[in-house]
């Protein structure tokens, strides 16, 4: 007797297969996941098997999964194999063994087959003894995304929005990075104060650049000022940003969650757009042209807080900043409206925490303006 078990598809998955999202073959191999067999390989290299392994395997979609479990106290043989026309198969063969006269044998395998919400998988890999919430895609930043998918999850049990939820995210995260925060903002503000004293320094040394990098970072000392106080704070939020990105692209539970207004699925693309006069129009604008109104509102908050902060001495780099806001809302379009809620979050408390410290240091600004004064009446300073 050999006992065994299979998972079959009739074609393709009409979702697509990206490097952030695994669709097609899935399998946990050994206690390792693989998202690396997909339709195009069983295509051109044929059936691909895995030996001697436990775990399960099956097929997943970007939300759904179907996957057959043997039992993991056995090892088993598993391929993944292109059949007839478009159908797929995932199966797996146990050891066989003898059944001699007036003998029994018993064997017991699961299939899993439904929406890939991660309780429920959770819940099935302690009855079952193998990961079957590794059928999530995660990424390598499954140590940040989990965390915060978790706290996600428990903001929606309190609000029952997960809109609101992902805007009390942003102000946990930029309370634990308050500190770093306010550390960024106060150099911004300083170097603001120090503009005028940069641009003397610019014009008294505009023939001799080293004496300049000299001068200003001699300034910078001076003032107790880090030009690069503000790079950690952004650096910190990038993989928030992407576990925020991957939580919006993988979990099920996000699936046609609704914010408020015209917001009905906080995992799409803001819908409502001026380019076709907000659906006067009949027509819809395709991808990057579909400024919806969260983009709109991304780009003109991070106008807003440029406008706040010291621009940039060097030319470039002012035309650049100057051009960022509109480039950005353009990428933004795109995107999840659940992911441009905590970036409209996230430029609002900048620009709250700006003009807070804005208005904290007006003696400071007074003191640094008087010596700018004197440095623009004594060029010799």
């Amino acid at each position: 007797m050999r006992p065994i078990g299979l998972v079959s598809r009739a074609d393709k998955s009409h979702d697509p297969d990206s490097w952030t999202n695994h669709v097609g073959p899935i399998g946990l191999f050994g206690g390792k996941a693989n998202y690396d067999v997909d339709y195009k390989t069983l295509d051109q290299e044929g059936p691909q098997p895995f030996n001697n392994v436990s775990g399960w395997l099956g097929f997943t979609d970007k939300y759904w999964l179907a996957a057959v479990v043997p039992n993991q106290a056995s090892n088993v043989t598993t391929a993944f194999r292109h059949l007839d026309g478009d159908a797929y198969q995932a199966d797996y063969t146990t050891q066989q063994r003898v059944v001699g006269t007036g003998q029994s044998m018993r064997n017991t395998a699961s299939l899993f087959a439904g929406a890939k919400e991660i309780h429920y998988l959770n819940l099935y890999t302690s009855q079952l003894g193998t990961d079957l919430a590794r059928a999530i895609d995660w990424g390598w930043f499954d140590f940040i995304m989990k965390p915060i998918f978790w706290w996600l999850t428990t903001l929606f049990s309190l609000f029952g929005n997960f809109g609101l939820a992902i805007i009390f995210l942003t102000i946990t995260v930029r309370i634990l990075l308050f500190p770093l925060a306010q550390k960024q903002f106060s150099s911004m503000a300083k170097m603001k104060i120090l503009q005028p004293k940069m641009k003397a320094l610019q014009e008294r040394y505009k023939d001799d650049k080293p004496r300049l990098q000299q001068e200003t970072m001699k300034m910078y000392k001076e003032e107790q000022v880090n030009p690069m106080a503000g790079c950690l704070p952004i650096f910190l939020q990038i993989p928030v940003f992407y576990a925020l990105y991957k939580v919006l692209m993988v979990s099920v539970e996000m699936r046609h969650q609704p914010f408020f207004g015209w917001i009905h699925d906080l995992t799409a693309p803001d819908p409502l757009t001026p380019v076709n006069l907000f659906g006067l129009l009949p027509f819809t604008p395709p991808g990057i042209l579909a400024i919806g109104i969260l983009p709109i509102t991304v780009g003109l908050t991070m106008w807003a807080q440029q406008k706040m902060n010291s621009a940039p001495m060097d030319p470039m780099q002012q035309k650049i900043f100057a051009w960022m806001p509109w480039i950005l809302m353009f990428i933004m379009a795109p995107f999840a409206a659940g992911f441009q809620v905590y970036w409209v979050t996230n430029n609002l408390i900048s620009i709250l925490q700006i003009w807070f410290l804005n208005r904290k240091l007006p003696q400071q600004h007074g003191i640094h303006e008087r010596e700018n004064q004197s440095v623009r009446a004594d060029p010799k300073r």
